[in-house]
């Protein structure tokens, strides 16, 4: 099967498109034929060699996390799944491989893909729907009527947060550029949601400063420091029917075929910091 590999950690030259055996699953996991993929800041943390100490460094590494695709085996105690079925998930952090034509996943990673939900669409959900699920169910406990606000609306991961918190009956500010506007948020600049108390702060910048404006007995997140996110199959399904039944938008950024000049393209996009949307590459057209 192809795969996209690096032999080194380096710069998005390091890329390459190369043949890996075809993966063995266990009893508990599911072969998946990957229709499409996406990309995100982990790729390139893995890349250039900051995840050493969650992900072994052998090397060829392949790369990737988020997949959607068809299952072609399954393991002998796996009773959930089916030959045929279309399938999405999340793979755990120390064990990469998305990007590549066939992956073995755990049976408890994986969630159905509805038919009115793309193969594109499926496989840019995993880590910024689980992100946004696990922060804002999980970790702060969002309530109805409480005020939340959500640092960097820019990300996926952001306005699913924010959708979330919305869908729960929360009040949702959000940070975001002075240009953005937004019908169902109240988008403010750092300087005006700093004039404001909130009964929740999801923190997702990359260098995040902390917020002063917490309400009495207020939680504060920041996903860099204090959050590590969990695959699961329950809350991705839970995510994809929310998607398939129109409660949740996710913005698709460019998707690019299956190829070592598109992988090291989507890579440059991301390191300019102004991709909007998820970026994803497939494998078998929709």
């Amino acid at each position: 099967m192809q795969a996209m590999v690096i032999n080194q950690f380096g710069s998005a030259k390091e890329l390459t498109l190369t043949k890996q055996p075809q993966p063995q699953i266990t009893a508990t996991q599911v072969l998946v034929k990957v229709h499409a993929f996406s990309i995100g800041q982990l790729d390139l943390s893995l890349r250039s060699g900051q995840l050493v100490e969650q992900v072994a460094p052998t090397f060829p590494l392949t790369l990737g996390w988020d997949l959607a695709g068809t299952i072609v085996a399954v393991g002998s105690t796996v009773t959930d799944f089916l030959v045929g079925d279309a399938v999405l998930a999340r793979l755990p952090l120390a064990t990469p491989g998305a990007a590549a034509e066939y992956v073995a996943v755990a049976v408890e990673n994986l969630a159905y893909k509805p038919a009115n939900v793309s193969f594109r669409q499926a496989a840019a959900l995993p880590t910024a729907g689980l992100t946004a699920w696990q922060t804002i169910v999980t970790h702060l406990a969002v309530e109805k009527n409480q005020q939340v606000l959500i640092a960097d609306f820019t990300t996926c991961a952001g306005q699913l947060a924010a959708q979330l918190a919305a869908g729960i009956g929360a009040d949702v500010t959000a940070i975001a550029p002075e240009a953005a506007t937004e019908p169902n948020f109240n988008l403010v600049t750092v300087a005006e949601a700093t004039q404001h108390q909130y009964n929740a702060v999801l923190d997702l910048t990359a260098d995040p400063a902390g917020i002063d404006s917490l309400a009495p007995a207020g939680h504060y997140l920041a996903t860099q420091s204090a959050f590590t996110l969990q695959p699961n199959g329950t809350e991705l399904q839970h995510l994809v029917d929310l998607l398939s039944h129109d409660k949740l938008q996710l913005a698709l950024g460019r998707c690019l075929p299956f190829s070592e000049l598109s992988l090291i393209t989507a890579h440059r996009l991301l390191e300019t910091g102004h991709t909007q949307g998820k970026l994803v590459i497939e494998i078998i057209a929709d």
